[in-house]
């Protein structure tokens, strides 16, 4: 590559391959590259942290072809944000209900909090709430949130509806890494779009037909807001392992192939790195599971992925 080319700029090149296949026709690469390059050169700390580490916005990129969503500024669906040292893809409230709608789960959904001050009767779940509110006040983006609501439409016209008051969203809140450790990230700086995004993730759950696209962006969107701690340790470890058996069997034949390459005397590194690089990268980190807690690479293969196919992605690359 010539010299004159940053190191983020790079980060997104690289995903081009794996973009394009991962994401096939239904989202464009060259688009999606010039957004992300808009967006990271807004913001000096972005850009730097990208500069710094752009095996992250490479990562980002295949999320993005992964979920589908572009990084048009203008539909709001999806970000690159710096996190933690890294630039990761933030995922909307908009962009969860993108894909819901898109995959033919709903027909349209909507989000909105519900402020002190404001009138609101909620009808049932089966009903759409009453909710009145002055928004031309001058402190209407002020005023306390004291919950969150969430209306979506099915394709045989039912109306299903979903309420969180505002202890339901703190609780949720308080489970979040980032804000407990550090006070800092989506939390801080968006609590409205949080608690849209809350209610969002919550009703996903009782709407028909949904897809697995929107489970994993609902990861997705959990791992770059800091990720959540919502049970016991021995819940979490057993959530962890039925995750990763539900990886393995969506994903059999690349982990049969990745698995078969490495048994043999001499595996070929290049075939094995463009397999596993193929997968989003939330499904490498779920089937990235230690053999001690029951995921099924050995130590000696996560040995090799671990060592040799950074490698092959920097030759690759080069």
């Amino acid at each position: 590559m010539s010299s004159d080319i940053q190191p983020y700029q790079e980060g997104i090149q690289n995903s081009k391959q794996r973009f394009e296949k991962i994401g096939g026709n239904l989202i464009n690469y060259d688009r999606e590259s010039i957004f992300a390059m808009q967006a990271l050169m807004k913001n000096d700390f972005a850009l730097s942290t990208a500069n710094r580490n752009k095996q992250s916005v490479q990562l980002a990129m295949i999320n993005v072809a992964s979920t589908g969503l572009t990084l048009n500024p203008a539909n709001g669906y999806a970000y690159l944000v710096p996190r933690d040292g890294a630039i990761v893809l933030d995922i909307s409230y908009k962009g969860l209900i993108k894909i819901a709608t898109d995959s033919g789960s709903i027909l349209w959904a909507r989000a909105d909090v519900v402020r002190e001050g404001d009138t609101f009767v909620y009808n049932g779940p089966a009903a759409a709430p009453t909710h009145q509110t002055d928004p031309f006040k001058a402190d209407a983006s002020e005023r306390p949130i004291v919950g969150a609501y969430a209306i979506a439409k099915t394709k045989e016209g039912d109306i299903l509806t979903e309420c969180m008051a505002w202890a339901e969203i703190e609780k949720i809140r308080e489970k979040s890494s980032a804000y407990t450790k550090k006070k800092s990230g989506p939390w801080v700086e968006w609590p409205d779009q949080m608690a849209k995004k809350a209610v969002i993730k919550r009703a996903s759950k009782t709407w028909p037909y949904t897809t697995d696209k929107l489970a994993q962006a609902i990861d997705v969107a959990n791992e770059s807001e800091g990720g959540y701690d919502l049970a016991s340790e021995e819940e979490r470890d057993a959530m962890n392992q039925l995750q990763h058996e539900a990886a393995v069997g969506r994903n059999w034949r690349t982990f049969a192939f990745i698995k078969t390459a490495l048994a043999t005397e001499s595996p070929d590194g290049y075939a094995i790195a463009e397999a596993w690089y193929e997968l989003p990268q939330h499904e490498q980190q779920v089937l990235w599971r230690a053999p001690t807690k029951g995921g099924l690479f050995t130590i000696d293969e996560r040995k090799y992925l671990k060592t040799e196919l950074p490698k092959m992605a920097t030759k690759e690359a080069a």
